[in-house]
């Protein structure tokens, strides 16, 4: 092959390649778009925007929302920074995604504490907000919140307010606000999620401030109330602990063979009897001796385990033979 020609191809391989290059670098919409700052740039509409891919377009939606930018808009910001863009007639919106989370309801009940007490709130109260759909803040930033013109009801509890929500990277949002301040008191609630069964520790419960109509019946105030006591039913974290939801343990049930102490001047006597009732650790029980079928009152003191009231005096009870021969399956 001639030099010349050798030179000629060497060329056209080139300037081909150049062309594919441009061909893939040309810019094109970008489609679906999440950004996460508070201005739109030109890279955030097209692909490949070149030397200007960093200007500034315009504000971006609010945290959490979206905006969508048509095709012949996109053709007019495309001529306006010199991009080889047309739109060709198709589907060529680009949507832009703002992320956002909600504010937590804690910068706000905070806000609105001082306010409430103000306008002759109880002293103790929890306030119950009438919404959970609270405005996006931009992600990782601590909002400031500014509560005006509040209107609070000392009969129903019920307030009315208007907050002022800003943050950095977001425009400043007022919105308006209802929701409860209920008179509360301190009580026991769950820690975590207690299941039936277990026994109740200091690491299962913690204080908390519960509106006052809310508390179920027999609702526990005292940690010592709870600590040891055994759980009945299934309860859920932050609920109040009460009687009705936790008992004592058992240490001795109904029918179990129960250990007897009979304490004497100088002596102490060992005995089996059994149980005619259930009961926890520092409850009396009427305790049968199968021996002489009399009855005895005993104090629990351990599991399955109690010893005699002193001066107890046994005593016959009517029916205890029957009860017992079905206890240990013999004939009545």
């Amino acid at each position: 092959m001639p030099r010349s020609t050798g030179y000629a191809a060497m060329v056209m391989s080139i300037m081909a390649s150049l062309v594919a290059r441009t061909s893939l670098a040309a810019p094109s919409p970008r489609g679906i778009v999440s950004i996460d700052r508070p201005v739109v740039e030109l890279q955030d509409l097209f692909n490949d925007a070149g030397s200007h891919a960093k200007d500034v377009l315009g504000s971006a939606p609010a945290p959490g929302q979206r905006i969508e930018v048509g095709g012949t808009q996109l053709a007019a910001i495309a001529h306006q920074y010199g991009l080889k863009w047309k739109d060709d007639g198709s589907d060529n919106a680009v949507v832009i995604e703002r992320s956002g989370i909600p504010v937590k309801p804690s910068f706000i009940i905070r806000a609105l504490r001082p306010l409430l007490l103000g306008a002759d709130a109880p002293n103790h109260f929890v306030v119950q907000l009438g919404t959970t759909n609270l405005p996006m803040v931009p992600p990782g930033t601590r909002p400031h919140v500014v509560v005006n013109n509040i209107r609070y009801d000392q009969v129903n509890g019920q307030f009315d307010a208007v907050v002022l929500l800003n943050a950095r990277g977001m425009k400043p949002e007022s919105f308006e606000l209802s929701g409860i301040a209920a008179q509360a008191e301190r009580v026991i609630v769950a820690r975590r999620t207690l299941e039936p069964g277990e026994i109740v520790t200091i690491n299962d419960v913690k204080m908390s401030w519960v509106a006052r109509a809310a508390l179920p019946q027999g609702t526990l105030t005292q940690a010592a109330d709870a600590l040891g006591m055994q759980v009945d039913r299934r309860i859920a974290a932050g609920t109040p602990l009460s009687k009705r939801v936790v008992a004592q343990v058992m240490m001795v049930n109904r029918g179990a063979t129960v250990n007897l102490a009979v304490e004497m001047p100088g002596l102490e006597v060992t005995a089996e009897g059994v149980a005619l009732a259930a009961g926890p650790k520092g409850a009396v029980i009427p305790v049968l001796n199968p021996s002489s079928h009399e009855v005895v009152q005993a104090v629990i003191d351990g599991e399955n385990h109690a010893h005699v009231i002193p001066g107890s005096r046994p005593m016959p009870q009517s029916g205890t033979i029957s009860y017992y021969n079905r206890m240990v399956g013999q004939s009545g």
